[in-house]
């Protein structure tokens, strides 16, 4: 049977689970901490959502170039 220091961290954690899935499906970027100390800093962006994708080396005439300019 679970202590209730334990149920009370697993109700905190479904809780957490809950939140964060809800806040990425929104749009947000939560970057986890190392330990359960960082908890109360997670770190929530939505720099990730805004910022386009990177694009691939654009390709010359079907060939890619290397650094000397030669196919």
């Amino acid at each position: 049977m679970a202590t209730s220091h334990e149920q009370a961290v697993r109700d905190a954690a479904t809780a957490l689970h809950e939140a964060i899935a809800e806040a990425c499906a929104a749009g947000l970027h939560i970057t986890w901490p190392r330990s359960v100390h960082g908890l109360p800093t997670l770190a929530i962006s939505q720099s990730a959502v805004l910022a386009p994708e990177p694009q691939a080396p654009a390709e010359v005439a079907g060939e890619v170039k290397t650094k000397a300019g030669k196919a």
